[in-house]
């Protein structure tokens, strides 16, 4: 029987108590989400919930892409061990990813204006691969750290 993840879930933060919790992005650090298995899932999207928190100056641009791999990084209770898992396989839909920078991100763009500003974006793909994962990243280090993103990522998809 295939591993089974709950639908919308919760990808990003990788780690969290409260649906409520939230990843600050405020460096130049590539944030993953975790990883998790596809291979049965259909319309796979994704929702960016970001909210731009600003008291100086801008966060800078938001980029936000899909990674895929027919293996997972580490061997874990959904992949266990004697299967292969490798973190050499990943990409990015639209080219890059893994070790390189993306080709085509989602790029978020702040608007800088003082206090809190929410931005909602969603992210569609119909390629195909066993497993999945999330990269959101600031390509600029500014306005630290007064300025920077609050970000959530819920992953949705359709079953067979």
């Amino acid at each position: 029987m295939p591993p089974t993840i709950q639908i919308p879930s919760l990808v990003l933060p990788a780690w969290w108590e409260a649906l409520t919790d939230t990843e600050n992005i405020l460096d130049l650090v590539t944030h993953v989400s975790v990883e998790f298995p596809v291979t049965y899932l259909q319309e796979c999207s994704i929702t960016i919930m970001a909210i731009e928190v600003v008291n100086v100056g801008a966060p800078g641009p938001l980029n936000v892409w899909v990674e895929l791999s027919p293996y997972p990084t580490l061997n874990n209770n959904m992949w266990p061990a004697p299967l292969p898992a490798t973190g050499l396989m990943w990409h990015a839909i639209g080219g890059g990813g893994g070790a390189l920078p993306p080709v085509a991100p989602l790029v978020i763009v702040g608007g800088g204006a003082p206090g809190l500003t929410i931005h909602t974006e969603g992210l569609a793909w119909v390629q195909h691969s066993e497993w999945c994962r999330i990269v959101v990243q600031t390509p600029v280090n500014a306005g630290l750290p007064a300025d920077f993103w609050m970000v959530q990522v819920w992953f949705h998809g359709k079953g067979p």
